[in-house]
């Protein structure tokens, strides 16, 4: 409570141009919901959930409908329409007078339970899906002997070859892999049997790379270079997510915010330590390939076939926009020039040889937290701070909370910051906010979490 305005998060799903969270579809034409005039107007979907990721999977999102008579009349309509059953979604979690985090899909399903318990899920999965997953093809490329082509030129050239020109924001560019890349020069590009996500990502990963699935504010695939390498340029700037994202906005996805996590902040926080040799792979793309192991229900811990694990594999990699578990991608991509590739793709993997993970409140502060962003915990003594990359988020809202589950990595070892620079301002920050050193109190953590943008 502030000035009598009660900070409450909110939730608004919209389906098209009809508001499910404030349901107004009667006025287009949808069928009523509601008798009283006093339920009008109010929510006929709950429990909404959106799922991030870095790389992986990409976005997914569901949410419970009201499964009512009434309601359920409502949801046959819209899926029996083919401008909304092939329509876009909105999903925003926010705070009034504070940040939010908006993101897009597209309707992929349901799940219907009967009985006394009945419930009516409806599930939706990234715009990219069908665009980037769809079709595989081969694809050749080849350039000039003695002056080669930027990479750049050939992620241009690939999404020609698989007919996406007509969508420009498909692919975007962090601007300090944008700047890796000019050094980056390749005589010839070959795949076959790719898909357009599997081909970008490969692209990705000879630079020393990372392709991102993003729907936030728009959908496409974002190229990240890895945050802790530095190269002869200066290390990178990461922003201060509390207060360069303003009231009403939300987060530039191609740039990384930082927040400090601490006090106040954190229900539950896990870290895991597990070294890993370099050679290790760490990370797993849409164009990962099953691999061989011992497999076990992640639910029962029994033992199950390889053949049962592959089956789900495929299932879980197909909701990625990077590639399906089907194809078997043959990159061969030549380089010219491409002096500081090991560096960065050694970089990627050690980032990923420690585990964070936590669930709390959204509380203003973390509203519009996302993958590629730093967490910094500092030690609350003011010694030292860690930074994390965050991998996924999850934002969840139940019973009038939003709660938000979030997954980071780093280096292996303690103390050690991977970015000097962002981790000194951080540090700076928290000083000045009275959040370590002799005069850190909980109040300032708690001004630090419930202060919304300008107060």
């Amino acid at each position: 409570m502030s000035g009598g305005f009660l900070k409450s998060p909110r939730v608004r799903v919209v389906w098209g141009d009809i508001n499910l969270t404030a349901y107004d579809g009667e006025s287009k034409g949808a069928p009523a919901v509601f008798k009283l005039d006093s339920e009008k107007g109010g929510p006929i979907v709950y429990d909404v959930k959106i799922s991030l990721s870095s790389e992986g999977n990409g976005p997914t999102a569901e949410f419970k409908w009201d499964p009512t008579g009434p309601g359920y009349a409502a949801y046959e309509w819209f899926i029996s329409q083919p401008k909304y059953v092939l329509g876009r979604f909105s999903i925003e979690f926010f705070y009034p007078r504070g940040k939010k985090i908006v993101t897009f899909f597209r309707w992929s399903g349901q799940s219907i339970n009967y009985g006394n318990d009945m419930s009516v899920t409806v599930k939706l999965q990234s715009e990219l899906a069908g665009l980037v997953n769809a079709n595989q093809r081969s694809t050749a490329q080849a350039y000039d002997e003695k002056k080669g082509a930027e990479i750049t030129q050939a992620y241009r050239k690939t999404t020609e070859q698989y007919g996406l020109t007509g969508y420009p924001d498909i692919l975007t560019y962090n601007k300090y892999a944008k700047e890796q890349m000019k050094k980056v020069k390749l005589l010839n590009v070959y795949g076959t049997d790719q898909t357009y996500g599997a081909a970008i990502s490969n692209l990705a990963k000879q630079a020393g790379h990372q392709a991102v699935v993003n729907s936030i504010g728009n959908s496409g695939i974002i190229i990240y270079p890895p945050y802790s390498w530095k190269g002869s340029g200066e290390e990178q700037e990461v922003l201060n997510g509390v207060t360069d994202i303003g009231a009403g906005q939300a987060p530039d996805p191609k740039i990384r915010y930082g927040y400090l996590l601490g006090p106040s902040l954190i229900n539950s926080v896990s870290r895991n330590y597990n070294w890993k040799p370099p050679q290790q792979e760490k990370s797993k793309t849409g164009a990962s390939q099953t691999k061989p192991g011992v497999n076990r229900d992640a639910q029962t811990g029994r033992f199950i076939s390889a053949q049962e694990a592959a089956q789900r594999d495929s299932a879980s990699s197909t909701s990625s926009p990077l590639g399906t578990a089907s194809a078997r991608p043959n990159p061969g991509v030549q380089n010219k020039d491409n002096p500081d590739a090991p560096a960065r793709q050694l970089a990627l993997e050690e980032e990923k040889g420690s585990e964070l993970s936590f669930e709390t409140f959204m509380c203003p502060a973390l509203a519009g937290l996302k993958p590629n962003d730093i967490l910094f915990i500092p030690s609350l003594r003011g010694g030292f701070i860690e930074d994390w990359i965050v991998q996924s988020v999850d934002y969840t809202q139940n019973n009038g909370a939003v709660n938000i589950s979030v997954r980071a990595t780093r280096i292996f070892g303690l103390k050690t910051a991977m970015n000097g620079t962002a981790a000194k301002k951080f540090q700076e920050i928290a000083e000045q906010n009275k959040l370590v050193g002799s005069g850190a109190t909980l109040d300032a953590w708690d001004a630090y979490a419930w202060s919304l943008p300008g107060s």
